[in-house]
């Protein structure tokens, strides 16, 4: 069975009522909606001991190259440590004279950690903790955080 067409006049007005979204447009907003779900997941959670603000993305590259100089020896406590932020980099000091370089990006979804208290590296997205080894303390993390080597000489830390 087939239906007769309809056919408008050229000059007859619009139809009152509301806009029919096409499928492509339903797509793209799915689309932008899934970016900023994404962006929204780390969004102001990636605070730093030092204030410098920032927040990692998963996949970004470590910022701080070898030779770069972190700072001060001074500065990481014994039985604690030092996030740098720009660098992407937590320096430990587990015991006096003993300095471990790790990766300041969280292995579960690529936050930057932004404290160390109590013994423990903090990430603010999810609540992952991380001893001073980088060692997972607890998740959901399941992978230790990435070891940066670095070495200490005329007081001061530097990525090696």
């Amino acid at each position: 069975m087939t239906l007769p067409e309809k056919t408008v006049p050229v000059d007859a007005p619009a139809t009152a009522g509301p806009p029919s979204i096409g499928r492509r447009a339903v797509f793209a907003g799915a689309g932008v909606a899934a970016i900023g779900a994404v962006a929204a997941c780390g969004s102001g959670a990636g605070t730093t001991t030092d204030d410098t603000g920032g927040q990692a993305q998963a996949g970004d590259a470590p910022e701080g190259a070898p030779g770069t100089s972190l700072g001060p020896a001074s500065e990481v406590p014994v039985g604690g440590g030092k996030v740098y932020a720009d660098e992407q980099i937590v320096v430990t000091q587990p015991a006096a004279g003993q300095f471990t370089g790790l990766s300041a990006i969280c292995p579960h979804q690529g936050c930057a950690v932004s404290s160390i208290t109590d013994g423990a590296i903090l990430c603010p997205c999810h609540g992952s903790r991380f001893a001073l080894d980088g060692a997972v303390v607890q998740g959901p993390a399941q992978q230790p955080l990435a070891q940066r080597p670095v070495t200490v000489a005329d007081g001061s830390v530097t990525l090696a």
